[in-house]
């Protein structure tokens, strides 16, 4: 009996001391979801109704809303950053295409993410390709190797009342944005997290330098020689159309 119990007390102890020393670390990675919300003036996006109004004044809809972005960066309080290779079509019109992944996120907090509106020259001009650069989205232009970054369609009511339509189609390597977005203490510890970031459309068509009047400017295709002051417009716009809602 003496002997059992040695051996009983032996087993006992071997799990306790199997226990204390079970590794629970973190796992070294985690995943990070990140959520687009399409709104104008800070309110929801409706595809349809002519019912926004920029700081022109022009009232407007919104029949088609798509944009790529790109080459995501999550940075690190000391300035470190891990890149991504997502190339991601948002598409307003299907709710499907609005969240991604990035994934083996290494652990740490970080405090902004950074990222490009449209596609690096290094994809930008080698043709068709698959995933969301498939040309069945309708986001690459036939007549020229090249992607749309940035497509708005819909109407406006110029100023006789009169309805007219709206074509916005950004794109060249000239129209290539850098996006910085600083977010809330994001704390990766081997888990799932989630970013909720949002899009202005209003804000893609108002700047301090000039507020973008559809009068005058309701079609642009970023082809034309009269089209290279618009994209620089345009690309300084849209930097500043993103912020982060939450963290989580």
């Amino acid at each position: 009996m003496k002997l059992l119990r040695l051996v009983v007390a032996g087993l006992i102890g071997s799990v306790l001391f199997a226990s204390c020393n079970k590794d629970d670390s973190p796992a070294p990675y985690g995943k990070v979801t990140v959520s687009f919300a399409n709104e104008v003036a800070g309110q929801p996006l409706v595809l349809g109704p002519m019912s926004y109004t920029n700081a022109a004044g022009n009232t407007y809809s919104v029949d088609m809303l798509k944009y790529y972005v790109s080459n995501f960066r999550l940075v690190k309080a000391d300035g470190t950053e891990q890149p991504f290779t997502n190339y991601e079509l948002i598409d307003a019109s299907k709710p499907e295409t609005l969240s991604f992944s990035l994934d083996s996120v290494i652990n740490g907090e970080f405090t902004s993410l950074k990222f490009m509106l449209g596609i690096d020259s290094s994809r930008n001009h080698t043709g068709a390709q698959d995933g969301d650069l498939d040309p069945v989205h309708g986001m690459i232009w036939t007549w020229s190797t090249g992607y749309i970054f940035f497509k708005h369609e819909g109407s406006f009511r110029d100023s006789t009342g009169a309805t007219r339509q709206l074509a916005f189609h950004l794109g060249t390597d000239n129209a290539l944005t850098s996006i910085t977005v600083p977010i809330p203490k994001l704390s990766v510890a081997g888990d799932k997290r989630k970013l909720y970031l949002n899009f202005d459309l209003n804000r893609a068509y108002n700047s301090s330098a000039g507020n973008m009047d559809f009068n005058f400017d309701n079609n642009r295709m970023s082809s034309g020689r009269d089209d290279i002051f618009w994209v620089y417009a345009m690309t300084a716009n849209l930097g500043a159309a993103f912020h982060c809602n939450k963290a989580e």
